[in-house]
C-alpha cells in the first residue's frame, strides 16, 4: 500500500511543529486564560508628584510632534528606507504613557503595551506614525530566520468573533494553520511564513489574525544606552535597517 501514498501529503492528525516546545505550552497555557480579579483587591496610592511628572511628560510629548510635524510636514527622508517592505517593529519602553495621542498611534500600530512586536507592511501612513512615536519604539528590516524563530517561539492566534475560549492560542500544529487559513490556500506554516515575508496579497487578512508577539527584554541589558534618545543620536529607539535582526537575537 505504501507504493500508493500520495507524497507530500499532510497526515490527518495532529503533528507539533516544535517538539521542545510542547512543555513550555502546557506550562504556560493557564497564562493565556482570564483569570477573576480577587475582591478584597488593594487599591494603590499614588502620590500627586506622579501625576505631575506624567503631565508634564505629556506636555512635551505633544510640543514635539506639533514642532516636527504638524507644522512642517512628516519629513519621510529616512536613508535607506524603502516603502512596501516587510518591517518589524518593537515597543521596547513607555509601560504608562499619560499622551492620549501617542498612545492612540501605538494602539493603531497594534503595541498598546510594552516589549511587543508586530510585523508591517512599511506604507506612507505607516512611516508617519513611526516617525511620530519614534522614541518608544525600535524597527527595522526582518530576515528570514528572525521571522522563523518569532513565528514558532511566540506565535499566537486571535480567538475569532463570538468564540469562547483562551484570549491567545499558540501555534503549535498546521492543522491549526490550515483552519485559519485555508481558504486562502495557506495550509502550514511554512505557507505562512511565506506570505509574511514576501508581503503577499493576503498579508493584511494573515496579520490581522496574528497576535502581536509578547516578548522580554533583551538577556544582556540595554546596557549604556538610553532607551528613549533616537539610535542615530546614540540611543537605543528609532530605525535600525537590517541591524534590527543583531538586536532581535538578543530578545528570542
Amino acid at each position: 500500500m505504501e507504493k500508493y501514498a500520495v507524497p507530500n501529503k499532510l497526515p490527518a492528525e495532529e503533528i507539533s511543529i516544535l517538539a521542545q516546545r510542547k512543555a513550555r505550552i502546557k506550562r504556560d497555557i493557564a497564562q493565556y486564560v482570564r483569570k477573576p480579579l480577587p475582591e478584597n483587591r488593594k487599591k494603590k496610592f499614588c502620590k500627586p508628584e506622579l501625576f505631575i511628572a506624567d503631565y508634564r511628560k505629556a506636555e512635551r510629548d505633544t510640543m514635539r510632534i506639533k514642532r516636527n510635524f504638524l507644522k512642517t510636514g512628516v519629513q519621510l527622508k529616512d536613508e535607506g528606507v524603502e516603502h512596501g517592505r516587510l518591517i518589524l517593529v518593537f515597543r521596547h519602553r513607555g509601560k504608562f504613557i499619560s499622551n492620549k495621542e501617542v498612545m492612540h498611534i501605538l494602539a493603531k500600530l497594534g503595541l498598546p503595551y510594552k516589549r511587543r512586536a508586530v510585523l508591517l507592511k512599511l506604507t506612507e501612513g505607516v512611516h508617519a506614525m513611526l516617525k511620530m512615536v519614534e522614541p518608544w519604539i525600535i524597527w527595522g528590516y526582518p530576515n528570514v530566520g528572525t521571522v522563523r524563530e518569532l513565528v514558532y517561539k511566540y506565535g499566537l492566534f486571535k480567538p475569532e468573533q463570538g468564540e469562547k475560549g483562551p484570549k491567545k492560542i499558540p501555534i503549535a500544529s498546521n492543522k491549526q494553520v490550515e483552519e485559519k487559513f485555508g481558504h486562502l490556500g495557506i495550509i502550514c506554516v511554512e505557507d505562512l511564513l511565506h506570505e509574511l515575508l514576501t508581503v503577499g496579497k493576503n498579508f493584511d487578512k494573515v496579520t490581522k489574525i496574528l497576535h502581536t508577539f509578547e516578548l522580554r527584554s533583551p538577556v544582556d541589558g540595554w546596557k549604556t544606552a538610553r532607551k528613549g534618545k533616537l539610535r542615530s543620536l546614540g540611543g537605543e529607539a528609532g530605525f535600525r535597517g537590517d541591524e534590527i535582526n543583531d538586536f532581535f537575537k538578543r530578545l528570542l
